[in-house]
């Protein structure tokens, strides 16, 4: 039976333990990995034995768990760097469409709120004013992500998308349902809330995503490493 590969070794817990893509996690560790071997083929050119190369390296490498730690969180904040300013842009594209789409539908002849649905003229007020500020705060820690890899407001950038995410496709739901519209404006009202359905639920999506993998880099952070890894 051939003997184990420390390398090998070394890599297969580093991969198992990085929180990322599938994709992304192998390219990380392949690179590391390449590294580690040319390391050793330093060593075996300068006489020492393949193994024993190999083995040293692996131990001056040091504990993969915190290395892998390190890796999560860099990954995740490169993929925070890429949603935040694209998540903005999409609130923005959001909040144009409805002040535009409503604008127009409030001005078409006959357009009226019927008094058991008065309760969205209040709510949509607000989402005025809350969807800007959610679009600035979201352009706000886009840049404290691109600087410093901020991993508070990659957060609170998720959690505010999130919610509002929620709030805009469930408001474009109860609009379609609820909200008489005139003939003429159906086509506006039927783009809005396939436009909200649609970009709603990507920006949920992503910002769901961002949350959980953020909770596995914390949870991988705190989790105590095996007892082989720590020997």
């Amino acid at each position: 039976m051939p003997a184990a590969d420390p390398i090998a070794d070394l890599v297969g817990s580093l991969e198992r333990a990085v929180v990322a893509s599938g994709r992304r996690r192998r390219d990380v560790v392949r690179e590391i990995e390449g590294d580690l071997r040319e390391a050793v083929a330093a060593r075996t050119a300068a006489g020492v034995p393949e193994r024993s190369a190999a083995c040293a390296v692996v131990a001056e490498f040091g504990d993969p768990a915190p290395i892998a730690a390190e890796l999560s969180r860099e990954l995740l904040a490169d993929v925070g760097r890429r949603y935040s300013p694209a998540s903005a842009g999409i609130v923005a594209v959001l909040v144009v469409a409805w002040v535009v789409g409503m604008t127009a539908i409030a001005a078409l002849p006959g357009f009226r709120v019927p008094l058991d649905v008065a309760w969205m003229l209040p709510v949509s007020r607000a989402l005025d004013v809350v969807a800007p500020l959610v679009a600035i705060a979201a352009t706000v820690g886009a840049v404290a992500i691109r600087r410093a890899g901020s991993m508070p407001a990659l957060v609170a950038v998720a959690a505010l998308q999130l919610v509002l995410a929620v709030v805009l496709v469930g408001g474009a739901i109860a609009l379609a349902v609820a909200l008489p519209v005139p003939p003429a404006g159906a086509a506006i009202a039927a783009a809005l809330v396939v436009l909200t359905v649609v970009l709603g639920t990507a920006v949920g999506a992503g910002a769901g995503v961002l949350l959980v993998r953020f909770a596995a880099v914390r949870l991988g952070a705190t989790t105590p490493a095996p007892a082989r890894a720590r020997a």
